[in-house]
This record gives C-alpha cells, sequence and structure tokens, in this order.
C-alpha cells in the first residue's frame, strides 16, 4: 500500500471536512465511527462520510499537513459548504505559497484525485502543473 502523505475533502450532506492521512482506506472509515480515531467534528455528524477529493504527491507529512492547514483558514472564513470549500481549494492551488513557512508551491507536481466529480465546481481552474483525474473509490 501507498504510503505517501494525502490530504483529503470528505462530505456528508452539506458538511465538509478536510485532513491528512497516509491510508485513505482506514480514515474514512474512522471518520465514519466503524473504527477507533475519527475526529470529533466528523463523528458527532453521524455516519455517511464520503470523500470528495484527495490530493496526493505531497513530498512529506510536513508539507501535506501544512497544505491542510492553509486550506482549512483560506479567506473569506465565510464561506461554507460544501462548495464553499472548493471555492477555497481552488484560491489555495494558486498561491505562490501554502503558507508563510512553505516551499514554492510550483515545486509540487500535485494530483487531484476526484471520488464525487459531482462538486467540481463548473468554472474550477488549476495550474497547469496539476493533474486531475476521476477516481472510482466506492
Amino acid at each position: 500500500m501507498d504510503k505517501s502523505w494525502k490530504v483529503y475533502i470528505i462530505f456528508l450532506h452539506n458538511y465538509s471536512y478536510v485532513g491528512a492521512t497516509n491510508n485513505i482506506p482506514r480514515r474514512i472509515r474512522m471518520h465514519n465511527g466503524l473504527i477507533k480515531g475519527g475526529a470529533k467534528y466528523t463523528t458527532s455528524k453521524g455516519s455517511g462520510w464520503k470523500y470528495i477529493c484527495y490530493l496526493d504527491g505531497f513530498k512529506n507529512k510536513i508539507d501535506a499537513l501544512q497544505f491542510e492547514w492553509a486550506l482549512k483558514h483560506v479567506k473569506p472564513r465565510t464561506l461554507r459548504g460544501i462548495y464553499g470549500r472548493m471555492y477555497k481549494l481552488e484560491k489555495l492551488l494558486w498561491q505562490e505559497k501554502w503558507t508563510s513557512k512553505a516551499c514554492e508551491s510550483l515545486d509540487y507536481k500535485l494530483k487531484i484525485n476526484w471520488c464525487s466529480p459531482e462538486y467540481i465546481l463548473e468554472d474550477f481552474k488549476v495550474p497547469d502543473y496539476i493533474d486531475m483525474t476521476v477516481e472510482d473509490i466506492y
């Protein structure tokens, strides 16, 4: 199994959550309460969480966690719900750096794996160095 770090976005109804993991199949089971360790936010909302997408290509855990933190803090913070999260993802992908201490984002050949492509915004655009694919993991 690939143990590289990924940043993911999951959803349940109109709730969304961002996290980082090196084990995509195990992590969704945790969020859905099937095994111990899900985030308090997601387990409090119930089960049925599914992946919208996950980003692959981070060089290490620290870089994935910086991206996760940045995605949770994209402004305006008032944008909520799944589509607000997708807007924030697009905005972050165009930034030169994800955080002030992060390396240049151009150093990354990220790949967005869409598990629920119905949530791709109509005019969603990413820089040329980022690949996108649809992946059926369900």
